[in-house]
């Protein structure tokens, strides 16, 4: 795993686009937005340097300029000891190789220390990604609540992990 440079531009687009809806849509002024203002933003490769998953990162210090509504409930929440998963994603050749966990454990790393005392993230629920439940909850996190920020074709699940 490495920081995510500019170079990933297209991998990174691909990847999301596979993982839909699990994770929202994204385009390039948006990864070029999140790329500015994200805390920690990683990318999974392969042995021959290909690109296999990102995880992107967030702290307060992304407020007010983000202005997701579920980033907003954290980041309203939570003073400076927020750490905020905007997204993960992998591609599908490479779900269940250990991507996920390991991207997971280099973010909490990062929190910890960071001085962040609580990770956070959403997952949707209408649609509903039990595979993310599952992932969020064996993980350690516990569900804090749902809401429809987006109307009611969308449900998400807050998750909080106490570090």
């Amino acid at each position: 795993m490495r920081a995510y440079e500019p170079a990933d531009a297209e991998a990174v687009l691909r990847i999301n686009e596979e993982n839909v809806p699990a994770v929202g849509e994204m385009d390039a002024e948006k990864l070029e937005f999140f790329a500015r203002i994200a805390a920690f933003f990683i990318v999974a490769e392969d042995d021959n340097d290909v690109p296999l998953g990102f995880l992107i990162g967030l702290d307060n210090d992304a407020a007010p300029e983000y202005t997701s509504p579920n980033f907003g409930h954290f980041a309203a929440k939570y003073s400076s000891e927020l750490a905020y998963v905007d997204r993960v994603a992998v591609t599908a050749s490479a779900q269940g190789k250990g991507l996920g966990p390991s991207m997971y454990n280099a973010f909490e790393a990062w929190a910890i220390g960071f001085g962040k005392g609580v990770l956070a993230a959403e997952v949707n629920t209408v649609p509903d990604n039990p595979h993310s439940h599952h992932f969020h909850q064996k993980f350690g996190f516990t569900e804090m609540g749902r809401a429809r920020p987006y109307g009611p074709d969308e449900e998400v699940a807050y998750y909080e992990k106490w570090l």
